[in-house]
C-alpha cells in the first residue's frame, strides 16, 4: 500500500513537511512516517498548519506583549501589598474579570486569523478623546463622545483596593485637613471622597492617578517615616501614568497634573512644576473646562445635573486661582484669562456629614454647624476678584513700555508715575479687603485668635503674598519720596509682615511647624526679602531683627516638609555669611552694614522707559541704568561690599536656580535672575 500524503487543514492541495524535518531544514518525503524519522527511530510529528502563511496581525502580537507587561506589573504590585490589602483586593475581584478587562484595555484582536491589512488599519486608529474644538477648527467635534466614561472596571477595582489601604487613607486625611483649600481648590473634596469610597465605572471625580497625586503631597506631612518616604514613590507613579495617558484627557488627569506641579514647585523644581501646570491648563482647554457646559454640551445636557455644572465651575475657577498663584510666585505669565471663560463663577456646594476626618476642626469648632465652617466657595470668588486687580497692576506697572499701543500720548512711565500707580492699586487692594463679607473679614487681632485655622488662612495668605510680591520691588527706591505715607511700599510691606508674624506665630503655638503649608513658606521667604530691603540703608532695629530670625526659624522647621524651605534657609544663611556652627537666632544687637541707596530725588531725571527691576545691582539700581556707577555708591562702599562678598563664593547658575522667580511678568527689559530678584547682594551683612 503506497504511503499516504499529508495535507494541511487550511489547504487540502498543499502538503507540509513534518516537524523534525522543518526544524532540521532537511527535505521530507512527506510520508507518514517520513523516511528520515523512520531511519532515526523517532516519532514523526505532523504539521497541522503553516504559520508562515497565516501569521497573526502585528496588532495582536503587540497586544500580547502589552498584556504580559500588565500582568508583570500587576503581580509586582500585588507582592508589595500588605496581607489585608491583598485579601480585600481578592475578595472584590475575580481573576477571570481581571483577564477580560486587561485584554480589553490592551486592545487585543479577538482572533489571530484576522486579516492583516484590516489589523494594520485598526492599529493606527486614534483613541477617541473628549476634546472640544472651536467653531473655526478643521476638526469636527463629536460632542456626544465627550461624555464617554473613562473609568473602566479595572480602575474601579484598583480604587477599591486603595480605599482599604491605611497609608493611603492617612495621606488623604493629611492633605484635606492641612493643605485644603489653599491653592488646591480645583479638587472638590466631597465629590472626590464619594467616588473614592464608592467607585463606579461612570465615576468622574476620582481615579487612581488622582489618589496617588493627592497622597504624594499628603505624605509630606506624615510623622510616620515609612509613609513620608512614600511621597516620592506616589509622585513618580502618578507622573508615569499621566504621561502615558496624554491621549486620554480627563478631569482627574487635569487635577493630577496641577497637584504634581505643586509638588515640584514646593520642592524647588520650578521648571518641572511650570511645565506640568502648563500640561494641566492645556488639557483643561482640550476638555473645554472654561466653557459653560449647559450651553456647549447640548447633546449630553440631559446627563449634566446642576451639581455637575457647579462642580465643573469649582474646578475651573480653582485652576484659575492656582494658575495665577504660580504666575505670581514664579514671575511667569498666567495662562487663564477671565475673558476666555463662559462658565459661571463657583457657587456654594453641599457638604457631607461623614467627612469630619477629612476636614479641619479646631478646638473652637466643636458643636458648630457645618455651614458656618464651609467658606471655600466664597473664598474662591473673592480671590478671583483680587486676582483681577493684581493682573491689571502687573500689566500697568511692570510690563508696559513706551512701545505699548495702549499707552496714551500723555502718559508717563517714569519711576514717579509708576509709584503713583502703585499707590492707586494699593488703595484698590485695601478697598477689596475692606469690602469682604463679614465671615471673611480679618484684622491683626483676629489673626492672633484664629491664625491656626487653615480653612480661614487661604484668602489671608494669598492676600499677603500678593501684597509683598507687588510692593517688594519698590521698597528700596522710595526712601525720600513717600516713606511715611500709609500706601508707601515699605509701609505696606511692614504692615503685611507684622500681620504674618501674628498669624504664623499663632499656628506654631497650636499645631507646631510640621503641618505648615507652602503658603506659609512663601510668606516667610518674601518677608525675609522685604525686611532686608527695607533696612538696606539703615541699621536693623531689634524688633525687625526679631521678625527676621522668626521667619528664618520657620523656614528651618519646615525644611523636612518642603524642600523649598530647606533650600531657601540654607542659601540665605550662606549669603548672610553664617557657617554651620553659627546660630542665626541669637539675640545679637550688632548692626547691619549696608551700602546706602540714593534718594528718589536723584532718580527723577532718568529715561521714562526705565522700569523697576526685582533686582538691584551696583550698576543697575531698580532696573534704572545710570551713566556713572560711582554716583550710586561711593568707592568706599564698593570696596566694603566687595570685601564682604569675597568670602561667600556661590555659583549662582548651579546653586540658586531653584528659587522662586521675580514677582513680575518677565519681559526682555526686566532682570530675571531668580535668586537675585529676591535677595540682591547688597542687602546682606555677616552681622544680623
Amino acid at each position: 500500500m503506497p504511503p499516504r500524503k499529508r495535507s494541511s487543514d487550511g489547504d487540502s492541495g498543499k502538503v507540509l513537511s513534518c516537524q523534525r524535518c522543518r526544524i532540521r531544514k532537511v527535505k521530507c518525503d512527506l510520508k507518514i512516517p517520513c523516511t528520515n524519522c523512520k531511519r532515526l527511530g523517532v516519532e514523526c510529528e505532523r504539521t497541522s498548519s503553516d504559520m508562515r502563511k497565516k501569521r497573526p496581525p502585528a496588532s495582536y502580537v503587540v497586544s500580547l506583549e502589552r498584556q504580559v507587561r500588565l500582568f508583570t506589573g500587576f503581580f509586582e504590585k500585588f507582592k508589595s501589598m500588605d496581607p489585608e490589602s491583598r485579601k480585600a483586593f481578592l475578595e472584590s475581584n475575580s481573576l477571570e474579570e481581571f483577564l477580560n478587562e486587561t485584554t480589553e484595555q490592551a486592545g487585543m484582536t479577538p482572533s489571530p486569523t484576522q486579516n492583516g491589512a484590516e489589523a494594520a488599519d485598526n492599529i493606527d486608529d486614534p483613541v477617541p478623546t473628549r476634546s472640544v474644538y472651536g467653531p473655526m477648527s478643521v476638526y469636527d467635534s463629536d460632542i456626544a463622545s465627550r461624555h464617554q466614561r473613562s473609568v473602566k472596571k479595572r480602575e474601579t477595582a484598583m480604587i477599591n483596593a486603595l480605599n482599604k489601604d491605611p497609608d493611603i487613607i492617612h495621606c488623604l486625611k493629611l492633605f484635606f485637613t492641612w493643605q485644603y483649600p489653599d491653592h488646591n481648590m480645583f479638587v472638590f473634596r466631597e465629590a472626590f471622597l464619594i467616588d473614592f469610597f464608592n467607585p463606579k465605572p461612570a465615576s468622574l471625580y476620582c481615579s487612581r492617578v488622582l489618589v496617588l497625586s493627592i497622597c504624594s503631597l499628603g505624605a509630606r506631612m506624615s510623622d510616620n517615616e515609612s509613609v513620608f518616604k512614600k511621597s516620592r514613590k506616589y509622585y513618580q507613579e502618578a507622573r508615569d501614568i499621566l504621561l502615558a495617558q496624554l491621549e486620554q484627557p480627563s478631569i482627574t488627569s487635569l487635577q493630577s497634573f496641577l497637584l504634581l506641579a505643586f509638588y515640584d514647585i514646593c520642592n524647588g523644581s520650578n521648571a518641572s512644576g511650570w511645565m506640568l501646570s502648563g500640561n494641566a491648563i492645556r488639557m483643561g482647554f482640550d476638555l473645554g473646562f472654561q466653557l459653560n457646559p449647559e450651553v456647549w454640551f447640548v447633546r449630553s445636557q440631559s446627563d449634566l445635573s446642576p451639581l455637575d455644572v457647579a462642580i465643573r465651575s469649582r474646578i475651573y475657577w480653582g485652576c484659575y486661582m492656582a494658575d495665577h498663584f504660580i504666575s505670581l510666585v514664579l514671575g511667569r505669565p498666567s495662562l487663564l484669562k477671565i475673558s476666555d471663560a463662559t462658565i459661571p463663577e463657583t457657587d456654594h456646594l453641599p457638604d457631607l456629614e461623614w467627612i469630619d476626618d477629612y476636614m479641619y476642626r479646631g478646638p473652637n469648632d466643636e458643636g458648630k454647624p457645618r455651614k458656618e465652617m464651609s467658606k471655600i466657595s466664597g473664598t474662591l470668588r473673592n480671590i478671583t476678584s483680587l486676582t483681577t486687580i493684581s493682573e491689571n497692576m502687573l500689566n500697568d506697572i511692570f510690563t508696559r513700555t513706551e512701545n505699548d499701543p495702549d499707552l496714551s500720548n500723555n502718559e508717563d512711565l517714569n519711576l514717579a508715575s509708576r509709584l503713583d500707580k502703585l499707590s492707586e492699586y494699593n488703595y484698590q487692594i485695601k478697598d477689596w479687603k475692606r469690602k469682604l463679607p463679614s465671615d471673611l473679614q480679618w484684622d491683626r487681632r483676629s489673626l492672633e485668635a484664629t491664625g491656626e485655622d487653615p480653612t480661614l488662612s487661604t484668602i489671608r495668605y494669598y492676600y499677603y503674598i500678593l501684597v509683598l510680591c507687588l510692593n517688594r520691588p519698590f521698597v528700596g527706591i522710595d526712601v525720600a519720596m513717600i516713606e511715611e505715607h500709609h500706601l508707601a511700599p515699605a509701609v505696606v510691606c511692614m504692615e503685611a509682615i507684622e500681620d504674618l508674624y501674628a498669624a504664623i506665630r499663632r499656628f506654631k503655638q497650636i499645631h507646631g511647624t510640621r503641618r505648615m503649608s507652602i503658603f506659609i513658606v512663601y510668606c516667610c521667604i518674601l518677608s525675609i526679602s522685604a525686611l532686608l530691603l527695607i533696612n538696606r540703608d539703615k541699621h536693623i532695629v531689634p524688633k525687625k531683627r526679631e521678625l527676621l530670625h522668626f521667619f528664618m526659624d520657620i523656614l528651618q522647621d519646615c525644611s523636612k516638609t518642603w524642600k523649598l524651605a530647606e533650600k531657601s534657609y540654607k542659601l540665605i544663611r550662606l549669603k548672610l555669611g553664617y557657617d554651620d556652627d553659627s546660630n542665626p537666632s541669637t539675640n545679637s544687637h550688632e548692626s547691619i552694614s549696608i551700602p546706602k541707596v540714593p534718594s528718589h530725588k536723584n532718580l527723577t531725571s532718568v529715561d521714562s522707559s526705565a522700569q523697576p527691576s526685582p533686582a538691584v545691582q551696583i550698576t543697575d539700581l531698580g532696573g534704572i541704568k545710570t551713566e556713572d556707577p560711582s554716583s550710586i555708591l561711593s568707592s568706599t562702599s564698593v570696596e566694603s561690599y566687595n570685601s564682604e562678598n569675597q568670602q561667600l563664593p556661590i555659583n549662582y547658575n548651579e546653586d540658586l536656580g531653584f528659587f522662586g522667580g521675580p514677582p513680575v511678568l518677565m519681559t526682555s527689559d526686566l532682570f530675571n535672575e531668580d535668586w537675585e530678584s529676591l535677595f540682591p547682594n547688597d542687602i546682606y551683612s555677616k552681622e544680623i
